[in-house]
């Protein structure tokens, strides 16, 4: 089980522009505090962007029916051209883009060697509410099935507190 909380909001990159987040954030199971990806990665969890989603897979980013906290298949592929430590990511068949390529390198030996591999959507990227899906951030942890749970507890203003993420409300489409 990983702890999350429920989030809809704006971030603003420091490159310019803007982008509406929807989906989940890690949390501290103790303190309630949101984990960054270093923490995360501390605690065997990996949160990473899906690699070319939005430049080269984006009709299936935009059709795919997938929601925060749905699960995206992993597929070796040892032949791409382009990196052999390749690791395709698929929702309902259709490749939403890759696993990115520094993570890859670590994975693919231990994905061959058949360790298991789980990974589920964390987030997704819009630029406004009403804009269609334009990149996926994931969860990747080694273990058969990754569950989020919401804090019984509620953390913030707007929490969706106590839910599962198969409770939580749907994203806007």
């Amino acid at each position: 089980m990983v702890e999350v909380e429920y989030d809809e909001r704006y971030w603003y990159p420091d490159d310019g522009g803007q982008v509406w987040l929807v989906g989940f954030q890690l949390v501290d199971p103790g303190s309630g505090r949101y984990l960054g990806r270093d923490a995360a990665r501390e605690r065997g969890l990996h949160v990473v962007g899906v690699a070319g989603a939005g430049q080269h897979h984006a009709e299936a980013l935009v059709a795919a029916a997938i929601r925060p906290g749905d699960p995206l298949e992993l597929r070796r592929d040892p032949a791409n051209e382009h990196d052999p430590n390749a690791i395709q990511v698929l929702a309902g068949g259709a490749q939403l883009g890759w696993v990115p390529r520094e993570l890859a390198e670590e994975l693919a030996p231990r994905l061959d060697a058949g360790e298991p591999w789980t990974a589920v959507v964390l987030r997704e990227q819009r630029r406004s509410p009403r804009e269609p899906r334009d990149g996926l951030t994931m969860l990747l942890a080694a273990t058969d099935s990754i569950e989020l749970v919401e804090p019984r507890a509620a953390r913030s203003p707007g929490s969706a507190a106590g839910r599962t993420s198969r409770g939580r409300p749907g994203p806007p489409r």
